[in-house]
């Protein structure tokens, strides 16, 4: 019995030394567990917030193609007596042309007025067909709404904003628009795809509606890789000339310019995507 006793005894010290010996390899694996379920939480996170903001966009879809209206409806029509004769057409000469009540108002479209309540830093709306269709604000700087949405919600998705330095009503010679290229392809997820060829065909027409109601068209006529200290970013925005001397296939005679820029999918988060377009 004794010697029962003590060999369970050495057996129990052996056990400790083994514990003590896998002590490191715990650590390691328990510290790849945190690691992970930090970077499963990241994704998770980041894709929550791409679906908030979508929410968000779709909400003001629904405001940019199905606007509020305002409708009036006109009195009904004066009837006959009832004593007319029903068979003598004659004893009530009732004619449309002389109903003097009010026409019917046209439609008022408030789609613009709307957004611009809802932000005041509201200039237009983008649409590239099948692809994309976002509002576009414009701050007081290049930062406010790169983890901004629409209605200022904190989002990494940000928003489709202008440069600071132009003016605001693509009035400049180069109009340039920023946006994010989320992990679900949203915002200026298309954009990145315009270094395919084939996509750049298929997809060249860009529209601007603008605050005031103004459409504009612009064809996109090439796209290149690049970094965030390309020239273009810094050209002079009212100089065309340099603009079609700099920009890759600028067609002669071009007048005004829009630039569409996101990053890329790579880790150099210098790295930026351009799409070069010109008003028709």
């Amino acid at each position: 019995m004794r010697r029962l006793f003590s060999t369970k005894g050495k057996r129990g010290k052996k056990g400790r030394f083994r514990l003590k010996k896998y002590i490191p390899h715990i650590c390691i694996i328990s510290a790849g567990v945190i690691l992970i379920a930090g970077g499963v939480w990241w994704l998770l996170s980041d894709h929550l917030e791409d679906i908030a903001a979508e929410d968000e966009y779709d909400e003001l879809r629904a405001i940019f193609f199905t606007p509020p209206e305002i409708t009036t409806t006109p009195p009904a029509a004066e009837q006959p007596p009832d004593d007319v004769n029903d068979n003598n057409e004659d004893d009530y000469d009732y004619d449309e042309d002389d109903y003097d009540g009010d026409e019917p108002e046209e439609v008022v479209l408030l789609s613009m007025e709307e957004l611009a309540r809802r932000n005041p830093d509201f200039i237009g709306w983008i649409t590239i067909r099948n692809q994309m269709d976002y509002p576009v604000v414009r701050g007081s700087d290049n930062v406010r709404y790169l983890n901004t949405t629409f209605s200022g919600q904190r989002n990494s998705a940000g928003a489709i904003f202008m440069d600071y330095r132009n003016y605001g009503g693509f009035d400049d010679t180069i109009t340039i628009l920023y946006g994010h290229r989320t992990r679900r392809g949203t915002m200026f997820g298309p954009v990145a795809r315009y270094l395919d060829n084939s996509f750049l065909q298929a997809n060249s027409t860009i529209k601007i509606t603008t605050k005031s109601g103004t459409e504009l068209t612009y064809k996109v006529f090439a796209a290149k890789l690049t970094n965030a200290w390309d020239s273009a970013y810094t050209d002079s925005f009212s100089n065309s000339a340099a603009a079609i001397a700099a920009f890759p296939g600028a067609p002669a005679g071009a007048g005004k310019f829009l630039l569409l820029s996101t990053c890329t999918p790579s880790d150099n988060d210098d790295e930026r995507i351009l799409v070069f377009a010109t008003l028709q």
